[in-house]
């Protein structure tokens, strides 16, 4: 049997990590004197009311190697390989850690770990091993399902707004030539994820022609939009939402719109009021031109 897991910066809901059996390794986010284990059952409006009532900047740590091992561990006892695919490496330390955990694991006991660096974050991870694990219990064998996930992980990536770059700033997560932008009267970058990392993609005067352009990226990019689904993703932002998914029904007519909330990992570093979403492109994002 092939097990998925992944971290809890997937954003994988609890309903969809016990139906497709995917492990989901647990954070610690930090706020103030509190620290909170961020595991599958620390839902995303729970952070979104700690975040509203303090000025605090929140922080996240990764599990130990102890704790990986551990879970490792569990997941192969009875011979089962484990596919682990990870939040960003270069957003987090987490895919160094699993990798050398797994490695030495894999060369001193023989188990069958593969760490995979998605380069991603958010459901840009999540519904990619959501469809890995429906590949699992279908009875697909490993270099399958890895081969269907680095393909969508190389091919496409997640655009967004955000209401303030401040928390992307302090995480490191953000290019520090997008920051420049940020003072610029009414002026909102959309932001993508690449090579791992969050950068401005394009400049936009004023916060409803960016939500257009989100829209029209999906007109331009998406494949087959009567074939697929488009995931909007929010940090509490449904009013944004809305407005998206009502162009996006307009503009795309996609077979299928889900919103998913951001949980803490990722609204850790990016604050509340974030919108984005994820879809199937045509070709590997990296070959669009910036517009």
């Amino acid at each position: 049997m092939i097990r998925l897991m992944t971290d809890k910066a997937a954003d994988i809901t609890p309903e969809d990590a016990e139906k497709y059996q995917i492990e989901i390794l647990p954070f610690i986010v930090n706020l103030g004197e509190e620290s909170m284990l961020a595991d599958v059952n620390f839902l995303p409006q729970m952070f979104y009311e700690k975040l509203r009532k303090t000025d605090a900047m929140p922080s996240t740590s990764q599990m130990s190697p102890a704790d990986v091992e551990d879970v490792y561990r569990r997941l192969t006892e009875n011979g089962d390989a484990v596919i682990h695919v990870t939040m960003s490496g270069n957003g987090s330390g987490i895919f160094n850690t699993s990798t050398m955990v797994a490695r030495q694991l894999c060369e001193e006991e023989g188990l069958d770990i593969t760490v995979i660096d998605s380069s991603m974050f958010s459901m840009a991870i999540g519904a990619v091993v959501i469809e890995g694990a429906k590949m699992a219990q279908a009875g697909l064998g490993k270099e399958k399902i890895i081969s269907y996930m680095t393909g969508c992980f190389d091919r496409d990536t997640a655009y967004f707004l955000v209401d303030d770059l401040t928390f992307l700033k302090n995480g490191g997560r953000i290019k520090a030539t997008t920051m420049a932008i940020s003072s610029i009267l009414d002026i909102k970058p959309i932001l993508m994820i690449n090579d791992g990392l969050v950068e401005a993609y394009k400049k936009v005067r004023g916060l409803k022609k960016a939500i257009s352009v989100l829209a029209n990226y999906a007109v331009e990019r998406m494949e087959c939009p009567e074939e697929n689904e488009i995931i909007l993703l929010h940090s509490d932002a449904g009013d944004k939402v809305q407005i998206l998914s009502a162009m996006l029904e307009e503009k795309v007519h996609p077979k299928k719109i889900s919103v998913y909330e951001i949980g803490p990992i990722i609204t850790a570093h990016a604050g509340l009021g974030l919108i984005g979403l994820y879809f199937r492109h045509q070709k590997p994002y990296g070959t669009y031109e910036k517009k």
